[in-house]
């Protein structure tokens, strides 16, 4: 059966443009006859395995890397909290009042979830005496605090341990009341 050429040459002219709708490439002329681009629209297996693998790929590593780093805001939110509580301590050390009152004034692990999950146990304030700082006498002490580093908040495992060194001016002993 043999289509008019007029026919034919409406079917290639609408043929056109709906190529161009979509972005292909119009078709192309020869000896005054329109044809189609031979373009390939379709995809093979092969091709959509590879690009799912691919995809596949950078899904689990962007749940992997996700992961990662929650772990690492949970550990630097128990370091905080540790160094916090340290810091609070060394500063009332620093006010004058004796390791007994620290101890009183400060909140106890035991009744405290928060400070539970951060540390691996109490910080401990050591007094280690005096020492003479550009001829000045300063009392020192060390206060050391260790981070739970375990994944599962509700066990403990010791992870860093953080010193810090503390000093304040030692004052004459009738000036300071007598400790409890």
């Amino acid at each position: 059966m043999k289509i008019p050429k007029k026919q034919s040459l409406r079917w290639f002219t609408m043929v056109d443009r709906c190529l161009k709708w979509f972005g292909k490439p119009p078709s192309t002329t020869v000896n005054n006859r329109q044809r189609l681009s031979t373009a390939r629209s379709a995809y093979t297996l092969i091709e959509v395995l590879a690009a799912a693998s691919i995809i596949s790929i950078g899904t689990t590593a962007m749940v992997s890397l996700s992961s990662t780093v929650m772990l690492q805001e949970e550990l630097a939110a128990r370091v905080a909290v540790t160094r916090n509580y340290q810091e609070n301590t060394v500063r009332l050390w620093q006010l004058g009042l004796s390791t007994v009152q620290i101890t009183a004034l400060m909140p106890s692990l035991a009744q405290n979830a928060v400070l539970q999950q951060a540390m691996f146990n109490s910080p401990v304030l050591v007094e280690n005496g005096l020492t003479t700082v550009n001829g000045v006498v300063m009392e020192t002490a060390l206060c050391t605090a260790i981070v739970n580093s375990s994944q599962n908040p509700s066990t403990k495992a010791a992870g860093a341990s953080f010193t810090l060194t503390a000093y304040r001016p030692h004052l004459v002993t009738d000036l300071r009341f007598a400790p409890p």
